[in-house]
């Protein structure tokens, strides 16, 4: 199955979106209890990973390289919505 443009623009655009929550997310926690933010973002982090892992080996039958291209794409998107977040919102941490 070839990937079509779309999917791969919307593993982007969903990895972005998803690293800006994450990441607003680990700093309103953080600015309650440093600890629990950092793990809570490790545990989200890894059930997001899983759970995209998951429901797209069940939606699609993809070859190596499409699977390298998906994930690389997923990657930047993630990066890019995290370090995006981090570098216009800062938590106020005492």
């Amino acid at each position: 199955m070839a990937l079509s443009l779309w999917t791969l623009a919307l593993a982007l655009l969903v990895n972005l979106v998803l690293g800006a929550v994450l990441v607003l997310g680990v700093f309103t926690l953080m600015e309650q209890r440093i600890l629990l933010g950092a793990i809570a973002g490790l545990v989200i982090g890894g059930i997001v990973v899983y759970a995209e892992a998951t429901v797209g080996a069940q939606l699609f039958s993809l070859t190596f390289e499409e699977k390298r291209l998906i994930v690389v794409l997923a990657g930047i998107g993630a990066a890019l919505g995290i370090s995006g977040t981090m570098l216009t919102i800062e938590p106020e941490i005492n």
